[in-house]
């Protein structure tokens, strides 16, 4: 079996951060969204991976991946000439796919759980396809399947009348007779080939596909909360407190904290769970719970928690406490110490500030 991530799209609710980098390698507990589904499969026994990405950003998911070197396997760039959609990105595959079963895997949503199940369920029941679902409250703003016993009936993209509470959690498993069925079906009303009408077409092929219920965690991580969210989960299950930087008497660490190689904390406090990357600087400061600091950063006279700072970040004497933040890297934010309070702003297109 193969696996297909699918990383498209322009992460607009996601700017002015992927402005630079895809929404997928933003970090959530210092590793990009998209190395938890490829961990996923890695644990599940598949190792032929590919990733399919836009042209523009193709680069910097390479750089990301390095060929899959991180995790000592080989891992496929496939390349979406436009945005024509999730089946469309399903279709450029066809020649990785070939013959074999697939696991299909959206590369900006975050799971919690084995994916052997989902594959033992769709060999042993030998399924067309299988889609995985999870209960939400809200499935008008899913794709959501209407079942007939455990056998898929009919997939509906954003109902105004769901049909169920179950909502596509963006995981599936098929077999080659999807790149049939996406070669019958027509663009949608926004112009773009969509996943649930192939999986209709298939339905209406008379393919039988099943359905996973899923219970474990998942977010779709695409909007600043869902990545805060999802940092807060994670770190929540971090075990164990490892050092390989260099704590100062004047410190006190508390809780589980784990700090990177070659960095410093001098004269601070840092409240677990939290993670602070290599050679990184801390100086002067509270670093609160939920708290993921990224490498080469450093944070002078500060207060932080439940926060994401990334990479090469420069933060000295900022006035306030920093809480539910999303700091993007090679940021400077310097605080001022004049009486009179003014503010330097460099912002970018799409930015959003907050003053108390």
């Amino acid at each position: 079996m193969k696996s297909l991530i699918l990383c498209g799209g322009k992460g607009s609710r996601l700017r002015p951060w992927t402005f630079s980098r895809p929404k997928h390698l933003l970090p959530i507990m210092n590793k990009p969204v998209l190395f938890y589904g490829i961990e996923l499969m890695i644990q599940a026994g598949i190792t032929e991976i590919a990733v399919v990405v836009p042209p523009g950003l193709r680069q910097e998911f390479d750089d990301a991946l390095r060929g899959g070197t991180p995790w000592g396997i080989a891992i496929t760039l496939i390349v979406q000439p436009e945005p024509k959609g999730l089946a469309d990105a399903v279709r450029v595959a066809e020649n990785f796919i070939q013959h074999d079963d697939f696991l299909l895997y959206l590369g900006d949503n975050v799971i919690d759980g084995s994916l052997q199940p989902l594959i033992q369920k769709f060999q042993s029941e030998n399924l067309d396809g299988l889609v995985s679902v999870s209960h939400v409250d809200a499935p008008e703003q899913f794709g959501v399947v209407q079942l007939s016993g455990e056998k898929i009936e009919k997939v509906v993209e954003k109902p105004k009348h769901p049909p169920s509470h179950l909502a596509i959690n963006g995981v599936y498993l098929f077999k080659h007779s999807l790149f049939g069925a996406i070669a019958k079906i027509s663009p949608s009303a926004r112009g773009e080939y969509e996943l649930t009408d192939a999986i209709q077409q298939l339905i209406n092929d008379g393919f039988h596909l099943g359905v996973f219920r899923s219970p474990y965690w998942w977010k779709d991580a695409g909007q600043p909360k869902d990545l805060i969210m999802c940092n807060q989960y994670f770190l929540d299950k971090m075990q164990g407190c490892t050092s390989k930087g260099a704590v100062d008497q004047k410190s006190l660490i508390s809780g589980q904290v784990v700090l990177g190689e070659n960095s410093k904390i001098m004269n601070s406090i840092i409240c677990g769970p939290a993670i602070i990357g290599q050679n990184t600087t801390v100086e002067n400061c509270y670093i609160g719970p939920y708290t993921s600091i990224s490498d080469h950063v450093s944070i002078y006279n500060c207060q932080i928690e439940n926060s994401i700072v990334m990479e090469n970040t420069v933060l000295n004497s900022i006035p306030h406490r920093i809480e539910k933040s999303l700091i993007g890297g090679e940021v400077k934010m310097i605080g001022k110490s004049q009486q009179l309070k003014t503010i330097q702003l460099w912002i970018g297109d799409h930015s959003h500030l907050y003053f108390p």
